[in-house]
């Protein structure tokens, strides 16, 4: 199975974010009327004001930062771990893992960035796959390997800044990012031909990255990725495409590819819960946090992407569940909710052990398990840990998440339910296709 992961992979330089470690950057007068989110990090307050925001109110979001000498300035000031980074990156190793052939696109790839793809992951060099060590070595180039800071906080930290103080409600990161490459979504002129020469052999494509585009160019650079896009679908009318969203820089960037991705067309979409809740304001639906119905909103905001983009699937993964909207069409229900578990395990394995090959925890998220259980008072029909609800063509599904108690990863935890959804995803349309 080729399946074609696109267009972001950087490292993320990982730190935990403690109220010690805030301190010394602190203003020495600073106030919760201070504390917001930027449009971008032009100095160090910028990065302390906008963390401060996502650690208060325990939201995600990324960033970018003006200038390579501010994102020096930020490497020094933390101690980080280096590990993968990038959709596209995260992706390409889970279909790895999981035995599928991924071809990653990578044009700024230097060895400790090949050093932390999978072995099993093969790269476009010169009109034949290579991997990424060897791609490393033959294209040696003056450019650095884009650098992500990434900022997980876990919930009940205490940060005190002035005279204020919060708890932190919940687990989540926040991400500063320097990286020219990856906002440009560059792609090679080797994984461009190879591609487009090979694009009958693949059977899916998992594309992300379009949330790092700046607000003065995306216009340009949008067109361009959207054209490779239908150029591969025109070729291969069958390829089974998911483009996942993120973080946006600016709405204006969101709703711009909001109404191009039914000219792809794309088949599948997919987001967190952050990312839902900016791409339903797109179209006037307002998503409230208050419990219990919040997971209800949710499945109604998935619904209208639906209806105003024609995709095939909507997906949405929260730290509570995973839930998807399908139509009749590619592959059964029963499929999409096993592919829901496998998303949701692979997920819950990487968090707790670090790897998708570890076991995941027994237990589950107790807010997931009560949204599971509404949804099949309200009509939907058990299977396995999920269920489902069939309302005339439209096929809802929703599988709780895994209760870890102390994850040793946070970051990536979406693009590895995501990569391990889509690969069962492909699996079941081979399977049909057999059949039929």
């Amino acid at each position: 199975m080729n399946v074609i992961c696109a267009y972001a992979v950087n490292l993320d330089a990982v730190c935990n974010a403690k109220s010690i470690q805030l301190q010394p950057l602190l203003p020495s007068e600073i106030s919760s009327e201070k504390i917001g989110l930027k449009s971008s990090i032009s100095k160090m307050e910028d990065l302390v004001s906008s963390l401060l925001y996502c650690m208060r109110e325990g939201s995600g979001a990324e960033i970018l930062i003006d200038s390579p000498a501010l994102a020096s300035r930020i490497e020094k000031a933390f101690a980080w771990q280096m590990r993968l980074g990038g959709n596209a990156g995260i992706m390409a190793n889970v279909l790895a893992d999981l035995g599928a052939r991924p071809i990653l696109n990578a044009p700024a790839l230097g060895p400790r960035l090949a050093g932390l793809l999978s072995p099993d992951v093969r790269v476009p060099l010169s009109g034949s796959l290579a991997k990424p060590g060897r791609v490393a070595q033959a294209k040696k180039d003056d450019r650095p390997e884009p650098v992500h800071f990434v900022f997980q906080f876990k919930r009940g930290e205490e940060i005190r800044y002035g005279r204020d103080k919060f708890i932190v409600p919940q687990d989540n990161r926040f991400i500063a990012s320097y990286d020219p490459v990856n906002t440009a979504l560059a792609s090679s002129r080797d994984f461009d031909s190879y591609c487009l020469e090979h694009i009958s052999a693949f059977s899916g494509a998992m594309i992300s990255g379009f949330h790092l585009l700046p607000l003065q160019n995306y216009e340009e650079i949008l067109p361009e990725k959207i054209n490779q896009l239908r150029s591969w679908k025109k070729r291969n009318p069958n390829l089974f495409i998911h483009l996942e969203l993120g973080s946006f820089q600016s709405p204006q960037i969101m709703s711009h590819l909001m109404h191009l991705v039914s000219e792809v067309p794309i088949d599948s979409l997919g987001m967190n819960e952050d990312e839902l809740d900016a791409a339903a304001g797109l179209f006037n639906l307002s998503i409230k946090a208050n419990l219990p119905a919040s997971w209800q909103e949710r499945v109604l905001a998935a619904e209208l992407l639906q209806d105003k983009t024609g995709i095939f699937r909507v997906s949405v993964h929260t730290r509570d569940y995973i839930l998807s909207v399908i139509r009749d069409g590619h592959f059964p229900a029963q499929d999409e909710i096993l592919a829901l578990q496998s998303g949701v395990d692979s997920a819950a394995s990487l968090a707790a052990g670090g790897s998708i090959r570890t076991a995941p925890p027994e237990g589950y998220n107790e807010m997931g398990l009560a949204a599971e259980r509404e949804f099949r008072r309200l009509g939907a029909t058990g299977q396995g840990s999920g269920s489902i609800l069939h309302c005339g063509s439209r096929i809802v599904s929703l599988v709780p998440a895994r209760q870890v108690i102390q994850p040793k990863i946070t970051v990536g935890l979406g693009d590895t339910a995501t990569a391990s959804i889509f690969f069962c995803e492909l699996e079941a349309i081979r399977r049909n296709a057999a059949l039929s």
